[in-house]
């Protein structure tokens, strides 16, 4: 369907963990549970990337909730991060996704955008 409009990347698929059963996004997320999550991601990446479309691995991290999304500020520890809502982000690049986007809401205190911790040691530290 990307590929058929011309489309280069697919912003999918949509890896928050559904904490919120209210959350706004939580219909396209992966669901509630980690592992069969990263086993979602992985057959979904596959799937977009052999249509010779790049998957866009969102939104990076703790993105479980539509209000306030652009001030709130999701807690978790380094622990929970990697228990709970990282297994399907490892699964992605294991996968070889093209791309990640990262998350509109603040994780612990500073913007997932911004954030050294998430993004530099978390994601781009990983192997």
């Amino acid at each position: 369907e990307f590929y058929g409009k011309g489309a280069n990347v697919a912003l999918a698929p949509m890896l928050i963990i559904a904490r919120v059963p209210q959350g706004g996004r939580s219909f396209e997320s992966i669901g509630e549970d980690p592992v069969l999550g990263a086993r979602l991601a992985a057959a979904e990446i596959s799937g977009i990337q052999s249509q010779h479309v790049i998957a866009n691995a969102d939104d990076f991290v703790l993105n479980n909730q539509e209000t306030a999304r652009g001030s709130i500020s999701a807690v978790a520890d380094e622990r929970t991060r990697y228990e709970i809502y990282y297994p399907a982000y490892q699964a992605a690049i294991d996968a070889g996704v093209g791309s990640f986007m990262c998350s509109y809401n603040k994780v612990n205190g500073t913007y997932a955008c911004e954030n050294h911790e998430t993004l530099t040691i978390d994601l781009k530290g990983r192997k």
